[in-house]
């Protein structure tokens, strides 16, 4: 602390156990003295910034002491800021609050922050001035019980002996308030980071990202899949850094909230309240509070969280150039779209979690505990293993199974091999919106059809059906929606059901995976909807689903990948839309391809018995 702070002739106490506190700050003053002026803006800045503060009302019952009600709100702050005033120890209620403030400073670990407001600190150690005036009172008072007046002494003068602010000496109040913000931000606020399993290397990752060019502007972007922690990594980071910042603001759900100007308009609104401590700032548009930003914020050190952005213009409108902010700011940009962090000079991708950290993480929120009961160990391996260790999964199924028994969990592990859960499938659907109809396409192929296989073969299947991939993969990977490694593409399980869900509700019957699903289409006559069929390995194909009667139904069919058994007879036809066909061990000598098949590019018989491919004509190998 700097400026008009007083020296301490007293180490700080140490730092709060994990999880105590109820509130972040407790406030102690004199309510005729203070609660209008200098009080009423501290609160309000501290609120400004989410440190949750209890202020006592001035309308509760006052007696000769301090209610349970104020002793358990004391017991519960991690912060008590003593407010020292003229009258303070004219109140008897005042005094017993110091006092239960010092005990817990002592026994509980509590930090103390006094502030002289309009009196001399050397009066309040000495007990001088007012505050002698108001002790002799209190000794005639309370006579019959001098021990009370004692400890109030001793309380005052240690508390007056802690670091804090001399707010009379610097005439500079809001500069008091600001650095009072400041330092109780610097602390690390235990009560709202619990459950963050996994997630302190990647904490630590970011803020060395956050480190390089100190007197430099910063952008820095965490990209990735829906539920992967994009936003409690940012969040924690923030939440960790802030007090470093003169100004800092945390706008969430940008997506959501700045999907349009009018949106856009209060996000900007809100980034310059936060970070200039004003409420109801306002901006006539959008245009206007770009001018905004860039004038009052240009010379200030700030931290801004971006979070969920999914559009170039929210960026455009609220962190759109460097000279915007002042130098040492950081703008940290959490998104699923890769492609919106271009300019950002640094990026991270969060990976999806350790089965360690998947099993205590769920644990905490179906257990309360770090790891599961002997007995749920099993199922929750199942739980942890559909999750694919993806955090928003675990928290969401961990909640869901918490206290549940044992046969429901084993009803809704059944009923989730069948239909996605509808809070973390709507969150992985957001990526799928933003795609385009050929990008939708692309991935709905991928999800159903080719997860695992290789990037090239998979390219040159899709450029046969007629669709632009380069770009649509590439769009894909920007999104998090698939991944390359080794040349093979990579989904997460949950983004594979997702997409198969979707191709189920949308466009049912046009893509076929499930051998189930062409018998149910040959009795119900709905074979002419079909686009594409390929054999997967997770699924059993009986013989004779792909007879000439069945093929010739299929007008739509663009796709065929199948495997040896698929037909009980030599197929004698294929729809004229197809365009690519791979049968891999094809049980048939001859395969009869007519001429009116213009369309097909792609032709895949491998290790199989053919030895005559049929156009028009016989053609031997």
């Amino acid at each position: 602390m700097d400026g008009a702070l007083i020296a301490s002739s007293s180490p700080s106490s140490t730092a709060p156990t994990a999880g105590r506190w109820t509130y972040d700050v407790f406030l102690s003053f004199r309510g005729e003295d203070t609660r209008n002026n200098f009080v009423d803006h501290l609160y309000a800045a501290l609120d400004q910034v989410g440190i949750c503060t209890f202020k006592d009302d001035e309308k509760l019952q006052r007696g000769k002491s301090i209610s349970p009600e104020l002793i358990k709100a004391i017991e519960e702050s991690m912060v008590s800021v003593v407010v020292f005033s003229k009258n303070y120890a004219n109140s008897s209620w005042c005094l017993e609050e110091l006092v239960k403030i010092m005990e817990c400073q002592d026994i509980m670990g509590q930090r103390v922050l006094p502030v002289f407001y309009d009196v001399e600190p050397s009066d309040v150690r000495g007990q001088k001035g007012s505050f002698q005036t108001a002790f002799q009172q209190q000794e005639v008072k309370f006579e019959d019980d001098l021990e009370k007046v004692k400890r109030w002494r001793e309380a005052l003068k240690t508390a007056a002996n802690l670091s804090g602010w001399d707010v009379t000496a610097s005439g500079r109040e809001a500069e008091c308030i600001k650095q009072i913000v400041r330092t109780i931000l610097s602390y690390p606020r235990y009560r709202l980071e619990e459950n963050l399993i996994g997630m302190e290397t990647r904490i630590r990752h970011v803020k060395t990202l956050l480190r390089k060019g100190a007197d430099d502007v910063c952008f820095v972007g965490i990209w990735g899949m829906g539920g992967i922690g994009k936003t409690t990594i940012a969040r924690a980071v923030y939440r960790q850094i802030s007090y470093a910042f003169e100004g800092r603001s945390f706008l969430e759900d940008v997506r959501e909230n700045g999907s349009d100007k009018s949106g856009l308009k209060s996000l900007q609104e809100k980034l310059l309240s936060e970070i200039l401590m004003q409420k109801h700032f306002k901006v006539k548009d959008c245009d206007d509070g770009m001018c905004q930003i860039q004038s009052r914020l240009s010379c200030k050190k700030v931290l801004v969280v971006l979070d969920d952005v999914d559009n170039i213009k929210q960026l455009q409108f609220l962190a759109g150039a460097c000279d915007w902010f002042g130098p040492g700011s950081r703008i940290i940009i959490t998104t699923r779209d890769e492609h919106l962090l271009c300019y950002a000079h640094e990026k991270y991708a969060p990976e999806l979690l350790k089965e360690t950290e998947a099993i205590k993480l769920f644990s905490r929120y179906a257990f309360k505990a770090d790891i599961p009961p002997k007995e749920y160990e099993m199922l929750s391996s199942v739980v942890v293993s559909y999750t694919d260790h993806l955090p928003l999964a675990l928290k969401v199924l961990g909640s869901h199974f918490c206290g549940r028994r044992m046969d429901f969990w084993r009803s809704e592990l059944n009923i989730l091999a069948q239909i996605p859960h509808n809070e973390i499938n709507g969150v992985l659907k957001l990526s799928y919106d933003g795609l385009n109809i050929l990008e939708k396409k692309i991935f709905l192929h991928i999800a159903c059809f080719f997860k695992g296989r290789k990037i090239h073969h998979v390219t040159r299947i899709l450029n046969a059906l007629g669709f632009e991939v380069v770009s649509g993969i590439t769009v894909l990977i920007e999104k998090a929606l698939l991944s390359i490694s080794d040349g093979n593409i990579h989904v997460h399980d949950l983004i594979q059901e997702m997409g198969q869900c979707i191709t189920r509700e949308c466009d049912p019957n046009t893509m076929v995976w499930d051998p189930e699903e062409i018998e149910v289409m040959t009795t119900t006559n709905r074979l002419e909807e079909v686009e594409a069929i390929v054999e997967l390995e997770d699924y059993y194909w009986p013989m004779a689903y792909l007879s000439a009667k069945n093929l010739k139904r299929m007008k739509k069919l663009r796709l065929l990948e199948v495997k040896e058994g698929f037909s009980s007879s030599e197929p004698t036809y294929f729809p004229k839309e197809l365009r690519w066909l791979s049968w891999v061990k094809y049980p048939f000598n001859s395969l009869r391809v007519t001429r009116d098949m213009t369309k097909l590019v792609g032709l895949e018989m491998t290790k199989g018995l053919m030895r005559q491919l049929q156009i028009g004509k016989k053609v031997s190998f």
